[in-house]
């Protein structure tokens, strides 16, 4: 039976296991790191692992919501200040996004090795759609002060949230799209997105306007 530990010591070995979980997350990757890779990192037994996470896939997802809630903060901090409003400042408002993406190693090892069909298939619908609500709710001053400036004003903002990321997604299939060519495509998808939020937009004004 797992030995019981303090509140101090339950937080410790909480972050104990999210830092070694992450270190071999990001080399090894999410198939081949089992729970007794963590436990013996962070000086547990196998079974006290079970006390903080329900899986190694749950401090997987734990480690993944933390590093996109780390690049949100990162992307809405460099453009609170911008009017994200021109075709330019759009391409670079998600150019810097994916590109912040692709930098992370946790998120690139996701990516590469296609784990996040496992998660899909391992993890709780609900404790999935936690992702898609902390993207909206991050995002959603960005989307409201594009659509004050009547940009997509008549859009959901849920369906421009799915657009982006619908867009990171596509890192998922970098091998299916052509590795060569992968950069440049989804530059040229950018800059297609870019300026059809504003053609849209433009052409909704002309169609409300006549």
């Amino acid at each position: 039976m797992p030995r019981k530990f303090s509140d101090e010591e339950r937080e410790w070995i909480r972050q104990k296991l999210l830092t070694e979980a992450r270190h071999h997350f990001e080399t090894a990757g999410l198939r081949k790191t089992s729970v007794e890779d963590l436990t013996k990192a962070a000086g547990i037994a196998q079974g006290s692992f079970y006390m903080f996470f329900g899986s190694k896939e749950e401090i997987y997802y734990e480690l993944i919501l933390e590093e996109e809630q780390r690049i949100r903060n990162a992307v809405l901090d460099l453009f609170s200040s911008e009017e994200v409003y021109s075709k330019e400042s759009i391409k670079r408002f998600l150019l810097f996004s994916l590109r912040m993406m692709d930098e992370s190693p946790l998120l690139r090892q996701m990516m590469d090795r296609g784990e996040m069909e496992l998660l899909f298939r391992k993890l709780p619908k609900a404790l999935l759609e936690r992702n898609f609500t902390e993207d909206q709710d991050a995002l959603l001053p960005v989307i409201t002060a594009w659509q004050q400036a009547g940009i997509l004003p008549g859009t959901a903002p849920e369906s421009i949230v799915g657009m982006i990321r619908s867009l990171a997604l596509l890192t998922l299939h970098k091998k299916e799209i052509g590795e060569e060519q992968f950069t440049s495509t989804i530059e040229l998808l950018v800059e297609l997105l870019s300026a059809g939020m504003l053609a849209v937009s433009k052409g909704a004004k002309g169609d409300g306007a006549s």
